[in-house]
């Protein structure tokens, strides 16, 4: 049995950090909730946080302008609760289900992905950059395409779930150097 929630339940507006113009700024501001489409979630945030990233958006520096895309929400490092699926959701998405966003929005088509290394895609679009979506986690809620949302399956606390992206970055340059054996620093 599929629970969907009316979006007629939810409000209609909501409180979302938001980026449109250049220059140094974020408005906190009052927009529309989403409405979560084909295999879209609609997430309501539990906790997000900051990125050393986010402050070059919020700067809009030379870093930003290459990383990112005006207009967007900030905030790719987030947890939350699945509140509504869209019709194409797959059925392990579930209304009540938690979950944390996988930022990297690969394209699954180019050399590096087809090759095991979607982190570096050749079309790269980024969940709170405004790349492939203007969707981030500095909102009330988020959608995140199912494809990119990880099911938590411990009680992991929200403050910790929304640290599982920087982690998962380690995590991926200790694969990479592979140190087995060896004595390293991490800073």
């Amino acid at each position: 049995v599929r629970v969907y929630i009316s979006m007629a339940m939810l409000p209609a507006s909501m409180k979302a950090l938001v980026k449109e113009s250049p220059g140094a700024s974020y408005e906190y501001r009052e927009v529309s909730v989403p409405a979560p489409q084909g295999d879209e979630l609609l997430v309501k945030v539990g906790k997000v946080a900051l990125c050393g990233s986010d402050i070059n958006l919020y700067q809009w520096n030379n870093v930003a302008q290459t990383i990112a895309k005006i207009p967007f929400t900030p905030g790719h490092e987030m947890v939350g609760e699945i509140i509504a699926v869209g019709p194409e959701a797959p059925p392990k998405y579930a209304v009540g289900k938690r979950v944390c966003v996988e930022n990297h929005f690969y394209c699954g088509h180019c050399y590096q992905c087809t090759h095991d290394l979607p982190h570096i895609c050749q079309n790269l679009n980024q969940f709170g950059h405004g790349k492939g979506t203007v969707y981030g986690g500095c909102s009330e809620f988020t959608i995140i395409p199912a494809k990119y949302a990880y099911l938590l399956k411990t009680n992991l606390d929200d403050t910790r779930a929304a640290l599982l992206e920087p982690c998962g970055v380690a995590h991926q340059a200790l694969e990479e150097i592979n140190p087995r054996g060896d004595d390293i620093l991490v800073q």
